[in-house]
């Protein structure tokens, strides 16, 4: 497999990293004060309009990123990477304790921690001992930056070519305010999903936008932004690269209960755009008023070129599954760092 990479940057906090082929490390920071967290969302009125309706959303977005803070699971992921017939060829799976961990150089730096326990089935050693060992070391970084890149390669140390962190923590960045603009939103309706009434919105972008890139060099930032990249053939030198998707916001809370995405892009000659990666994220309900992730699904697909003709083959597919998610008593700062706790289903 080709080298191949893409990330995500959301939040003005770190962020998240997702590379396929080589290990490339990708970090986005900022200097934004945290909010105040706000757990459990409060009905409001029914929006009459679209606007409201995305208003209310990104506010329950918010909290969701804030509600992470004392939470963790247990997390199992799956890699299948398939042969050019459409079979699965090769299967990973990873399982981990997941958790949040916070900078220990500036309080407003947040990323994901995983203490990984079994690959494929099997125990991985003492996992506890090696994750009291490992912050030993994290302790001794000179900057937030070099601390948390740390913690994405342990957390990831084990998934082989396709390395993902970030999008467990942070939702449906897509409605920040000033990103919203370079979108065309459409309110389907309201239909049903999981048992609770839902507005269903399909967006579409529309426009270039300084917080939307594509295979674009990152730079620290204190604006919620994101970002893709992959490598593509050497032929294709503007992908035309926009960004589509679809969402289920819940009619009562607006909180996002699913969210469909897809990266598309339409180089010269293409006749229509074609799909080069595709994430679906379902959320589930924790205690009352707190939504948490329950599946998490990216498929990967591989440009080619033949005949002057651009085709797309699915090539990885990586699933994160989680358990309920509960509050944890350790704050995760530093080398004193509980690994060994273990949340329940």
């Amino acid at each position: 497999m080709n080298g191949k990479l893409f990330f995500i940057a959301i939040l003005a906090i770190f962020i998240s990293t997702l590379a396929f082929g080589q290990k490339t490390v990708v970090k986005t920071t900022s200097t934004l004060p945290t909010p105040t967290p706000t757990v459990a969302p409060t009905p409001t009125p029914t929006p009459v309009t679209l606007e409201g309706i995305l208003t209310e959303a990104e506010k329950q977005t918010q909290n969701y990123r804030q509600a992470f803070n004392s939470l963790l699971a247990e997390e199992t992921k799956t890699f299948e990477e398939y042969n050019k017939d459409g079979e699965a060829k090769k299967r990973r799976s990873v399982e981990s304790n997941f958790l949040v961990y916070q900078s220990t150089k500036n309080e407003n730096f947040i990323t994901e921690y995983r203490n990984v326990v079994k690959v494929d089935g099997k125990a991985v050693g003492d996992s506890n001992k090696r994750a009291e060992d490992f912050f030993e070391n994290v302790l001794k970084s000179t900057s937030a930056e070099s601390e948390l890149d740390k913690i994405l390669e342990e957390s990831t140390r084990y998934d082989k070519t396709l390395n993902i962190s970030g999008f467990t923590l942070y939702q449906s960045p897509i409605l920040t305010a000033y990103i919203r603009p370079a979108f065309d939103f459409r309110l389907n309706g309201r239909e049903t999903f999981n048992g609770r009434t839902v507005y269903s919105i399909n967006y579409q972008q529309k426009s270039k936008s300084p917080y939307v890139l594509f295979n674009e060099k990152v730079a620290f930032t204190d604006k919620i932004y994101i970002n893709y990249e992959i490598e593509l053939p050497k032929q294709i030198k503007e992908p035309n690269a926009l960004l589509r998707g679809k969402l289920w916001i819940d009619a009562e809370t607006f909180e996002v209960l699913r969210e469909e995405l897809e990266q598309t892009i339409q180089p010269k000659g293409a006749t229509n755009p074609l799909v080069v990666l595709r994430t679906e994220l379902e959320y589930q309900k924790n205690e009352p008023g707190l939504v948490t992730p329950k599946k998490i699904t990216l498929t990967y697909y591989e440009v080619r070129r033949k005949d002057e003709q651009l085709t797309v083959q699915k090539d990885t597919v990586a699933t994160f599954e989680y358990t309920k998610f509960t509050k944890s008593d350790v704050e995760v700062k530093s080398g004193d760092v509980n690994s060994s706790e273990t949340p329940k289903p």
